[in-house]
């Protein structure tokens, strides 16, 4: 039987997620580029967020189902699993904040019930759309905050997607783990 080692499995699981923090990190840089350096009355820059959006969601959904597979053979236990799916759900979450704040930056009526006050600058606009994500990811939707235009609705709906995905992989993974602890243990 072997021992198990908490650090040797927090230092796996940052390797295996440094390609998704790249990804992260070259999204932001690309956002931060588009909100500073690009005239924001061209109308495809908001389609341009959405492509963005749709290709890191394609990119966190293969990296996700390779990732949690792997960490099933390494891990030893639920909570390990877990704290690594929960890991890659405040990832996704952020990101899509991320996707709305640019948006909202570029075309301010993108969504309904933001705080229009301007001294909130994007780390309040950041804030307010965290909690817009976050709302969404659950599938809560309480509707004080509503996206307008057809990009917000576009990155809400492949959120929802996400969201959905997710849920059922992590559902079908929680039985794995299970099955894999109740197998070694014979």
């Amino acid at each position: 039987m072997t021992t198990y080692n908490p650090q040797q499995f927090l230092w796996s699981f940052f390797r295996q997620i440094s390609p998704a923090l790249l990804v992260v990190a070259a999204v932001a840089v690309a956002y931060v580029y588009l909100m500073r350096f690009i005239d924001h009355s061209l109308s495809w820059v908001p389609y341009v967020v959405v492509v963005l959006a749709f290709f890191k969601t394609i990119y966190f959904t293969f990296f996700t189902f390779r990732q949690v597979n792997k960490s099933i053979r390494l891990c030893h236990s639920f909570r390990q699993l877990l704290s690594v799916f929960g890991f890659l759900i405040v990832l996704i979450i952020f990101s899509f904040s991320a996707d709305y704040t640019c948006l909202y930056a570029i075309d301010g009526t993108a969504f309904k019930g933001l705080t229009a006050s301007a001294n909130l600058g994007y780390i309040g606009h950041l804030f307010e759309l965290t909690y817009f994500s976050v709302v969404t990811f659950a599938s809560v939707g309480y509707g004080d905050i509503a996206p307008i235009t057809i990009p917000a609705r576009l990155i809400s709906t492949i959120e929802i997607g996400q969201s959905f995905v997710m849920i059922i992989f992590g559902l079908s993974n929680i039985n794995n783990i299970h099955i894999n602890s109740k197998t070694q243990n014979l």
